[in-house]
């Protein structure tokens, strides 16, 4: 810039108006790099945490987790299908055993906690703010005979009904809550005929059938009649998926033979361990499942091997075949309780971290000295900007000096 100096006024007035526009402006620029690093700073590392639930929302990539450490309690959550994570919250102040998504709302976020005493205890809580803030159920579970109510272990929503919100527990079977009077209406799904029953997943077709997998194998609801136990599955399940798109395709993973497929609603089954990396003389455990919500035939598991009584983790694979060939996308010392599908990527539930297999991350790389945070400006920060240019810029022509 070349400075033209008006008659009468000294030059080293335009220097000073120069050094003083030039000073605020980088006074600006310093102060936005702050508050993108404090912001940042609610920024969480999911990949070495032990995560205890993930639950994708509907649409938008957005995906939500919960801890499995007292001491890391929260809800944290993602915008980008799991590339990044903020902590929403530091949750309803208890442990959390499993997270679920409203159907049709992603804001709407319902958690499940462990049981205790009834006047003390609360198992079920709602979040209308996207995991921000949180109250309970009007009512909770029933009471047993010794006064608790059991632990929460299993939440599924069925997207043909958003109102209703299924819950399994810890000993007393499946219940449906009427979440659109905010847990004011529950009833035992399938009457007494699962009324002791431990629930470790629910798994809900597309038809409304409802899937419950237990200690004793897997059990099927049809409109809320008596549960009925599959018990064509040649192995004990231990795991369990059902086709978003289609009701007759179930994938169930099994304690020591690898995975099955049922093409019938779970009449009759299929060995699909082929390429999961059997071993003569070790129990091949399928630990995880998921079905993406796209393309029925397009499948991940995890696996682990079994000698004795040791689990020990093994691999990732996924199949675009439904089963019928599998690639390994990576190897897990650590075992898998939860998979799913994430804009083309798989997500990995372990005890000590969340792990990204599949579709690589396309997140822009890290810049020094925090200037990534000049990358996406926040709204602050554009705020910031604005304030000191006009500012730097109101300094240097103000008093119209300048010719």
């Amino acid at each position: 810039m070349r400075l033209r100096q008006r008659p009468g006024i000294p030059l080293w007035s335009s220097i000073i108006r120069v050094g003083l526009f030039i000073l605020i402006l980088g006074l600006g620029v310093v102060a936005t790099l702050v508050v993108g690093e404090v912001e940042s700073l609610a920024r969480a590392d999911l990949s070495s945490a032990p995560v205890r639930a993930i639950t994708p929302g509907q649409e938008g990539g957005v995906l939500y987790a919960t801890l499995a450490d007292e001491t890391q309690r929260g809800i944290y959550r993602s915008e980008d299908n799991g590339r990044t994570w903020q902590l929403a919250s530091p949750g309803p102040g208890v442990s959390l055993n499993a997270l679920a998504v409203h159907p049709s709302n992603k804001a709407v976020l319902y958690a499940g906690a462990p049981g205790g005493p009834v006047a003390t205890s609360n198992n079920l809580w709602r979040s209308n703010d996207g995991g921000q803030t949180w109250h309970k159920f009007f009512l909770s579970l029933p009471g047993n005979v010794d006064g608790l109510i059991p632990a929460v272990t299993a939440l599924a929503v069925d997207r043909n009904q958003p109102e209703s919100l299924y819950v399994g527990t810890d000993g007393q079977g499946v219940y449906q809550f009427n979440v659109g009077r905010d847990g004011y209406g529950y009833e035992l799904v399938g009457g007494v005929s699962m009324v002791d029953a431990h629930v470790a997943k629910l798994a809900i077709g597309p038809d409304s059938r409802i899937y419950a997998l237990t200690p004793e194998g897997i059990f099927i609801n049809r409109d809320d009649e008596a549960w009925e136990k599959l018990d064509t599955l040649p192995d004990y399940p231990v795991s369990v998926a059902v086709a978003p798109t289609d009701p007759q395709l179930i994938y169930a993973g099994s304690a020591s033979s690898g995975a099955y497929r049922s093409t019938d609603g779970g009449r009759t089954w299929t060995n699909i361990a082929e390429g999961l990396g059997l071993i003569p003389g070790a129990a091949l455990r399928v630990t995880a499942l998921t079905v993406d919500e796209a393309d029925a035939q397009h499948v991940a598991a995890a696996t682990a091997y079994g000698i004795g009584k040791q689990l020990a983790g093994s691999g990732i694979y996924e199949s675009q075949d439904g089963g019928d060939s599998w690639t390994q996308l990576g190897e897990t010392e650590e075992l898998v309780n939860e998979l799913i599908f994430s804009d083309g990527a798989i997500q990995a539930v372990t005890a000590k971290g969340l792990i990204r297999y599949g579709k690589p991350d396309t997140t822009e790389p890290t810049l020094p000295f925090g200037l990534d945070s000049l990358i996406q400006l926040s709204g602050l920060q554009l705020f910031m900007l604005a304030l000191t240019t006009g500012l730097g810029g109101l300094a240097l022509v103000s008093q119209k000096k300048w010719g």
